[in-house]
């Protein structure tokens, strides 16, 4: 069966996107119930790298990417430009992430990025292919918002989840990651800055929707594509006070639970130093128990995002 793909977005930089997205990828594949732990690709689609290094630390990622010239999602990028195949599984790191000294997390994969993407956007913008009608140029548009989504199709059946960590804006790459997900999920943090532009997130998202199905109705190509559907959002780097959001943050949070009724997640993820820690070890927060400080923390922090893994569980 073919993976559950899921887009993880919000315009507003520093909501721990990329930092949410790992430890999803690794708590999916802890919790899911059944015999076999699933198999969870994160697909790093920001030019700023921060879910590879994350994945890989940096000193490891410059070893593959620079060193020993791994393939990254330039190179996806790069064979669709220049009108030639590449085989994604080429660009897949298998079971990077560390749990243990020694061990690595099973069945988490990485797709990671790479800097030189920083001008895909405006490259994919200026590209422009002449069609003898109009229903052929339309076509080509939808090739430019259908890379990602061909890359992924050749390893979909490899895998239970994609979780794709999009960049905070809503240009070409991030199109293309909407065009490939069947999900999406907001990450936010409790002030107006990161909130206010939900609504609109929300907004883009059913225009865009409405878009892709009229430019396949149009062109008469066979995609065979669904609406993406937002399966909630997720409140991040939430302060507490006596084990409940602090006065500030609990306010903005149940503003936005009455704007966007039923889509908050009831679980949250709180702030502290654990995932800090957890990233200067090049580990998740599942990994505690490696840790020398800040155990604590970061064992409460795998627990409430333990809570957030089962209710976006219920959600598929």
């Amino acid at each position: 069966m073919a993976a559950e793909v899921i887009s993880m977005i919000n315009w507003k930089g520093g909501v721990g996107k990329s930092t949410l997205s790992l430890h999803l990828a690794v708590g999916l594949m802890r919790l899911s119930k059944g015999p076999v732990r699933p198999k969870v690709l994160l697909i790093d689609l920001d030019p700023q790298c921060n879910l590879s290094y994350l994945a890989l630390g940096v000193s490891k990622y410059i070893e593959k990417v620079y060193k020993n010239s791994q393939p990254t999602l330039k190179n996806i990028f790069d064979c669709y430009f220049e009108g030639k195949s590449f085989s994604t599984s080429d660009a897949i790191i298998k079971q990077p992430i560390v749990s243990r000294p020694n061990k690595v997390w099973l069945n988490v994969d990485i797709l990671p990025s790479h800097s030189d993407l920083v001008l895909v956007d405006l490259r994919l913008a200026r590209e422009k292919k002449s069609g003898t009608s109009h229903q052929e140029e339309t076509k080509f548009e939808l090739d430019k918002v259908s890379i990602i989504r061909n890359a992924i199709k050749q390893v979909e059946d490899d895998y239970d989840y994609i979780i794709l960590d999009c960049p905070p804006n809503i240009n070409l790459v991030t199109q293309n990651s909407f065009f490939a997900s069947q999900h999406y999920l907001i990450p936010a943090i409790p002030d107006f800055l990161s909130t206010v532009g939900i609504s609109m997130i929300k907004s883009e998202m059913a225009n865009l929707n409405k878009n892709f199905n009229n430019m396949i109705s149009y062109s008469g190509v066979d995609i065979g594509y669904s609406d993406a559907t937002l399966l909630g959002i997720i409140f991040n780097m939430v302060d507490e006070y006596n084990n409940m959001p602090k006065s500030t943050h609990n306010d903005t949070m149940e503003d936005v639970k009455r704007q966007h009724k039923g889509m908050v997640f009831e679980s949250y993820v709180t702030d502290g130093d654990g995932i800090a820690v957890a990233a200067d070890n090049n580990m998740t927060v599942y990994s505690y128990n490696s840790f020398s400080k800040s155990k604590k923390n970061a064992m409460k922090q795998s627990d409430y995002l333990d809570s957030v893994v089962r209710e976006l569980l219920t959600k598929f």
